[in-house]
């Protein structure tokens, strides 16, 4: 399972910017890094005597890589590495961070739809899919394969997948992670605790952890539907 440093909104900062990692000795898996995250990672030491950072990015969204930059700086000037992103669409994260000031020899970008992460502590497996979120930017989940589970993260979206669906089900997902809000209209860019709800059988909600919550989430209603919800490690 992951471990998370904020489940909020963008708009939800009381609860920090939605970001999740796997550590393990001297590795560091991070999935996004939006604006608040780079301030908790120093905070808590988390980049402390890792020796090799990967970062996963679901979108371009300033709640999701916000603070990268910071994080690409640090890992350059303090940490003497060069970390390796995963991201589809690298002509659109090179753009970004060279309109930061970051040099392209300052990280690594795996731009295919799979990849292996592996080295002497991690041994992981990234499989992107897009996702419906908006119509301005690439978005993605992605499948994570571990020793142990199989996680799905969905990112942003509104939806989810019947590919997901019947993974879920099937029992070749171990671990939904899924964007979760509680208001919902048309147009939304994320998917409500209703719709999930309906999507979502009884018997396999035990399996679903929700994130990116707004501040109209109500977290009683969806424990007693059955769901979870994604909990910070170290407080704010």
């Amino acid at each position: 399972m992951l471990d998370f440093l904020g489940l909020g909104s963008a708009f939800n900062t009381d609860l920090g910017n939605t970001s999740a990692y796997i550590k393990k000795n001297t590795s560091l898996l991070l999935i996004d890094c939006g604006s608040t995250v780079f301030s908790k990672l120093h905070r808590i030491g988390l980049l402390d005597g890792v020796s090799d950072i990967y970062v996963i990015i679901t979108h371009t969204h300033a709640d999701h890589i916000g603070s990268l930059s910071d994080l690409i700086f640090y890992s350059q000037y303090i940490l003497n590495q060069r970390p390796t992103l995963f991201f589809p669409y690298r002509e659109l994260l090179d753009t970004i961070l060279r309109c930061m000031g970051v040099k392209s020899e300052f990280y690594n970008i795996i731009d295919t739809n799979k990849a292996l992460i592996e080295n002497n502590d991690l041994k992981l497996e990234v499989s992107f899919f897009a996702a419906s979120h908006v119509d301005t930017i690439p978005s993605y989940g992605f499948l994570l394969k571990t020793d142990s589970c199989t996680i799905f993260y969905s990112g942003d979206s509104n939806d989810i997948s019947s590919f997901v669906l019947k993974s879920l089900e099937e029992g070749k997902i171990d671990y939904l992670y899924h964007d979760t809000c509680g208001i919902d209209y048309y147009g939304n860019p994320h998917l409500s605790l209703e719709r999930l709800e309906s999507y979502i059988k009884p018997e396999l909600r035990h399996k679903v952890y929700c994130m990116h919550i707004d501040s109209q989430f109500d977290k009683e209603k969806a424990k007693s539907l059955g769901f979870n919800i994604v909990e910070c490690i170290h407080q704010l």
